[in-house]
């Protein structure tokens, strides 16, 4: 039978023994969702989860099992029905079906731009308001107001591990789940319910737009799902846009996103757009 989802090169149960020969003292489980989707998990101590994360991402293209980490427990990704609710293994076919055959760049700019309409039509009384928003939102006015083009990466800051990148604070363990993916732009399909965008006072956005977005930012600029616990994301940043008219791009793609967050496209622009983290928060 031919499926849109992935079939990884690694089997279940030989990733699940391999991280309980590297993890024996965690005891790695297997969980699984109401649409099937099986998950591996191995607790990893505060201090490594950074590197492990990267050792295993490494190892994606062998394994077909993409790696990110949350504080959220297997029973919680896998059991809480609310996350689940309506999703069968024939609705998450069709949901990755859309995934892997529509234009996510084309998807990507629509959610920029229904974010727009909305502030527009809900948050902007006056018209020099949305001359402000306007500033927000459109590249080729927020460019110019930027900084020079800069030669490396900014240092990427984290808000959840802020002194050091092996380091996050509040837990001394945090889960590692392997899900079955081509690569951690897949994952909020696969888990509906893992980042719970918006708010009372903003759009909702539906998992294949989560995709499309971390699509897009992964085929761009090499950002990686690294971190997804609630309202909480975070991506590590290969190549972060360094130039101004890019670094636009990327700060009005943010702002579109999660305003919550990037509620000044302009210091987004020098600062975490071009950094080697974009960690994201809504309220």
């Amino acid at each position: 039978m031919n499926t849109f989802l992935h079939q990884p090169r690694l089997a279940a149960d030989d990733l699940f023994s391999a991280l309980r020969t590297l993890f024996p003292q965690s005891q790695p489980m297997r969980s699984t969702t109401t649409a099937g989707v099986e998950v591996v998990s191995v607790l990893v101590t505060s201090d490594r989860v950074r590197d492990v994360w990267d050792e295993w991402r490494g190892k994606h293209g062998e394994t077909g099992w993409w790696p990110y980490v949350s504080g959220i427990s297997p029973e919680g990704l896998t059991g809480d029905g609310r996350l689940h609710e309506g999703v069968d293994a024939a609705f998450l076919e069709n949901m990755m079906a859309e995934v892997v055959c529509r234009d996510h760049d084309a998807r990507a700019a629509s959610i920029v731009l229904s974010s727009f309409l909305w502030i527009r039509d809900f948050a902007c009384a006056e018209e020099g308001e949305l001359e402000e928003w306007l500033d927000e939102y459109d590249p080729g006015r927020l460019a110019p107001r930027l900084g020079h083009a800069i030669a490396e990466p900014l240092p990427g800051v984290s808000r959840w591990a802020p002194e050091n990148r092996n380091t996050m604070y509040w837990r001394d363990q945090w889960w590692l789940h392997f899900v079955p993916a081509r690569g951690g732009y897949e994952v909020p399909v696969l888990l509906p319910g893992l980042i719970m965008t918006g708010n009372g006072s903003t759009h909702y956005l539906h998992p294949a737009d989560d995709a499309a977005l971390l699509r897009r930012w992964h085929e761009q600029w090499g950002a990686e799902l690294f971190f997804a616990s609630g309202p909480r994301l975070e991506l590590v940043v290969d190549r972060p846009p360094l130039d101004p008219r890019s670094a636009a791009q990327a700060a009005t793609e943010l702002t579109g996103y999660c305003e919550d967050t990037v509620d000044d496209a302009q210091v987004a622009g020098d600062g975490m757009a071009r950094s080697t983290v974009w960690s994201l928060w809504w309220d």
